[in-house]
């Protein structure tokens, strides 16, 4: 081998090397990020990590208040998740649920869940249910929205955050 191969070869291994070195620390999948999707908050731990109550909305039936839903999450693990509190027992199955919605750019809508998907919708006897997390770091936002299948439905949704 002549002086010149030897040197493009050895060039040639160092910059593979360096180059093998930029994927080895930068994550090569940008979506990496969503893998939060769809898991519980609880049991990932991102109930208890700089957890957030974005916006808490009332709902109300024939003018008085029923209970509540809210947008949660959590800043440390860049999360949102749906919430639904009744202040009494739900009177018959599948009574209340919450829908998770999630937008790129805060406007195009981009995917969903419910508490079906989380720990179940609220039946009788019961007082509340939550859904699954999504990703919430911009671009993403998301908005939460009780329904409440009584004698006619109520829905009540929180703004996007």
């Amino acid at each position: 081998m002549t002086l010149s191969q030897e040197i493009i070869k050895k060039g040639l291994l160092l910059f593979v090397l360096c180059f093998s070195m930029i994927f080895a620390i930068t994550p090569i999948n940008k979506a990496s990020a969503l893998t939060y999707d769809y898991t519980n908050p609880y049991s990932t731990g991102c109930a208890n990590k700089s957890p957030i109550t974005y916006e808490t909305k009332y709902i109300y039936k024939n003018g008085v208040k029923i209970g509540y839903v809210q947008l949660k999450g959590s800043a440390y693990c860049h999360t949102a998740w749906g919430y639904v509190k009744l202040y009494s027992a739900a009177p018959y199955d599948s009574y209340a649920n919450v829908y998770l919605d999630s937008y790129t750019n805060g406007t195009t809508w981009r995917t969903y869940t419910d508490c079906y998907e989380g720990n179940g919708r609220v039946n009788k006897g019961q007082t509340s249910c939550y859904t699954p997390q999504l990703w919430d770091k911009d671009p993403y936002k998301a908005s939460a929205q009780a329904v409440i299948s009584d004698t006619t439905i109520i829905r009540v949704k929180t703004g996007r955050h």
